[in-house]
């Protein structure tokens, strides 16, 4: 989308796209029932015209065989043929390559055009399983849900590519610090990372200023994320455990392990797999937002809590660390920090009129990045390359 708003796009290679603004195809399509329409609409863009897609037809069929088998290698197979298609168009036509990871090298190695740009979508998996594997030492419990993560699926010819694709690029773009740091300590050099943050849609999360707490209210955390311990809920836990006149909603999505929940005597409502507008409403009634993550490649709920005017505490492993003034705009805390949680949970209890305050400063981060930043941001930096 960056790209091709700024004519900059001459071809986007990938694995499927709905074509609705084709005449033939696009008309069969908008007969199809609204509920198919709408999940097909998930691969297409007003914006993007079909004519700037090109299908990787090898990728789309190794796509199907890994759908029918999940035999990790065709997964692998279909990465390598997106990226070498990528690589054919952008030597025939001597057109530089932005791709994501996992195709990169492939588009990359043996492509004499540059630059060569990657958008590394997540922090380096080495990076990553280590302080995996760490939490699993420190927390007996935390191995169900953390052996799920795609880390430990990882084999180690796909591991070799994802570090060799890091060193093949010329320039690496990168959503947040703790990113660029996962690449730091693979040996990139930081002249070569561009870290542009994502965007928040604040229409879809809208500004709701709180009610001042009285003595004795009930003072609601939220939680948004896949209740696993990547996640860092026990963390979460730990901190309010105690508590008098708390209140933990917990909206749930993706893995969704409740043995974490076990030890706890806090009063606990699960939220799973609801609408958009029950989240934003849960959001509005309460008075904290919490995400302890161990590791996240950004952290977009932080974003859109943000934009709902609610006080944020965040982990240091997201994009927390570059767009939080502890106390200011939101709450920094360490990773497996119980105590620096409750402090702050417990400074908004003890001074009710921070939860506006703070919230406030957090929609002001939230108003300057919005997705229209992003794209420009994205589509400068490709134009100042060489």
């Amino acid at each position: 989308m960056a790209l091709a708003e700024k004519g900059l796009l001459k071809y986007l290679v990938t694995d499927f796209y709905t074509p609705f603004d084709t005449v033939v195809i696009g008309t069969f399509l908008k007969l199809l029932p609204q509920s198919v329409q709408s999940k097909l609409k998930k691969r297409y863009k007003e914006e993007l015209s079909s004519n700037f897609v090109v299908i990787s037809l090898l990728s789309v069929f190794y796509e199907i065989l890994f759908s029918l088998t999940q035999n990790i290698k065709y997964s692998i197979l279909k990465d390598k043929a997106l990226g070498k298609k990528a690589k054919q168009l952008s030597i025939k036509y001597n057109v530089p390559i932005l791709s994501m990871n996992t195709y990169a090298k492939y588009a990359f190695e043996e492509n004499p055009v540059n630059p060569k740009v990657l958008f590394q979508f997540h922090p380096h998996t080495t990076f990553v399983k280590e302080i995996l594997q760490e939490e699993m030492a420190h927390n007996e419990m935390s191995k169900k849900s953390l052996l799920q993560e795609y880390e430990f699926s990882v084999s180690d010819t796909v591991l070799q590519n994802l570090t060799q694709e890091i060193h093949l690029a010329g320039h690496i773009i990168c959503a947040s610090g703790v990113t660029s740091k996962s690449l730091l300590n693979e040996g990139v050099s930081n002249k070569k990372i561009k870290i542009i943050p994502y965007g928040v849609d604040t229409t879809l999360y809208p500004y709701k200023t709180r009610e001042i707490l009285g003595k004795n209210s009930i003072f609601k955390i939220i939680f948004i994320g896949s209740l696993n311990q990547r996640k860092g809920i026990t963390y979460l836990l730990d901190a309010i455990e105690g508590i008098p006149n708390i209140e933990l909603n917990i909206v749930g999505r993706g893995i969704f392990d409740t043995d974490l929940l076990s030890n706890y005597s806090v009063k606990i409502n699960i939220h799973k797999n609801i609408p958009h507008k029950d989240m934003v409403s849960l959001l509005h009634s309460s008075h904290c937002f919490v995400l302890p993550s161990l590791v996240e490649g950004f952290g977009q709920v932080i974003l859109e809590a943000m934009s709902t005017g609610i006080p944020v505490i965040a982990s240091e492993n997201t994009i927390a660390s570059d767009i939080i003034i502890n106390g200011e705009n939101g709450f920094l805390v360490p990773i497996r920090n119980s105590v620096k949680i409750r402090e702050s949970i417990e400074l908004l209890i003890e001074n009710p009129q921070l939860i506006n305050k703070v919230g406030e400063g957090g929609f002001n981060v939230s108003k300057q990045l919005t997705w229209e930043n992003f794209r420009n941001n994205i589509s400068d930096y490709i134009q100042s390359l060489d």
